[in-house]
């Protein structure tokens, strides 16, 4: 019986087909783009930062006007704007640096190394705006004021804050080439704060002096400013010698730098170092643009080459190394363990093994691939730039 119903099922296949002719063989499927909307620039550039903020994307860019430049508020489903707001200014404003662009609370703060815009993040009015008479070297926020450096003449650097709903200026303290610099001109750089145990505030930051009138060489300094007593808790005088402009990173009481092939973790009562952790004699291992992240319990290390480090935040022993990314990565984030940034491609690092979740992904080599990178809070997706548009891209895709 068994025979018979196997003999009925292959004549049934036979009758199904005509001579010489086999099954018809399943098309290989087709590869779905990563591009989910494209929003046109009106002039290619540089853009800044892009930020997420409740359901809506915020970035700028240069409009085709000279001096003019468009700040925009996009719903990062649909694409459709919310708002635009257009900054005019005596000379072009490049917001472009990863670490000039900031969004606190309702409050979007855009800078380059000449002026400063606060823009309210709900409906992009301008709430207030600064220029500066020199030049200042970054910016940062802590709690809700913002801070800047400003170095004068190779002779003295000074910080200064601003109450930032309200633009009131604060100047907190200067350092010159003679009392602390040892002829050195300095060159103050953006903090963190700490809170003493006895509960004074402290800011924690670099002084990146310079021997123009003495050897011309570079010399790596950090201190201690006590807000509450409005003095120095300490100065240490030559860490390194080359260094960083990166911002330091803090949590609880260690504060990390990035030095000359090296990142420190300070003690941030004392100044003293707790470890110190070799980069490497690599190329561009001493100079090191991108930001320092910490995840849980790393401190995750982007030198100007193609490696990345992730050390121990207590320890500075070595987790995990990966030496086969790309150089001059600007702003590292991070999402869900993974590890973002662009260098000429999107890159996107496991934060707990250093293995390559995206690849260089530079849309078969077209744009420019240079810009940071804002993620979706529960999607999954990512926002950024290649100086052509911006783009909402799915990361699944990226491949």
């Amino acid at each position: 019986m068994k025979n018979f119903i196997i003999l009925i099922m292959l004549a049934a296949n036979l009758v199904g087909c005509k001579s010489n002719e086999w099954p018809p063989v399943p098309e290989p499927p087709v590869a779905q783009s990563p591009g989910i909307w494209k929003k046109g620039l009106e002039r290619s550039g540089l853009t800044s930062t892009p930020l997420y903020y409740q359901d809506n994307i915020l970035f700028g860019h240069h409009a085709k006007e000279t001096n003019n430049y468009l700040v925009y508020c996009l719903n990062a489903k649909t694409v459709d704007s919310v708002w635009q707001t257009r900054i005019v200014t005596p000379f072009e404003f490049n917001p472009f640096d990863g670490q000039m662009s900031f969004l606190s609370n309702d409050k979007l703060v855009l800078s380059d190394s000449k002026r400063m815009f606060v823009l309210n993040a709900m409906s992009g009015e301008i709430l207030w705006n600064y220029t500066d008479p020199n030049n200042f070297g970054g910016v940062c926020i802590i709690d809700n004021n913002i801070y800047i450096a400003e170095a004068v003449l190779r002779e003295t650097s000074t910080m200064y804050r601003f109450d930032i709903n309200t633009g009131v200026k604060e100047k907190l303290f200067t350092i010159n080439r003679s009392e602390y610099g040892s002829n050195y001109s300095p060159d103050v750089l953006m903090p963190v704060k700490w809170v003493h145990p006895s509960g004074d505030e402290i800011l924690v930051l670099q002084n990146r002096t310079y021997g123009w009138f003495t050897d011309m060489e570079s010399k790596m300094v950090i201190l201690a400013w006590n807000l509450t007593a409005d003095s120095m808790l300490w100065y240490r005088d030559r860490l390194d010698g080359f260094s960083s402009q990166a911002r330091p990173a803090i949590v609880g009481d260690k504060v990390y730098f990035y030095g000359d092939h090296h990142t420190y973790c300070i003690n941030p009562a004392t100044g003293e170092t707790i470890w110190k952790y070799f980069i490497g004699n690599g190329p561009e291992d001493d100079f090191n643009t991108a930001n320092i992240l910490i995840i849980e319990d790393k401190v995750i290390i982007k030198p100007d080459n193609e490696h990345i480090h992730a050390v121990n935040k207590e320890t500075g022993e070595r987790i995990w190394v990966n030496e086969k990314t790309e150089a001059s990565p600007g702003l590292l984030t991070v999402h869900k363990d993974t590890i973002w940034f662009a260098s000429a491609g999107i890159f996107g690092i496991n934060a707990n093994t250093g293995e390559k979740v995206i690849d260089d992904w530079n849309n078969g080599g077209y744009g420019s691939w240079i810009f940071p990178v804002a993620h979706h809070p529960t999607n999954g997706t990512i926002f950024t730039s290649d100086a052509t548009g911006f783009y909402c891209l799915n990361p699944k895709y990226m491949k």
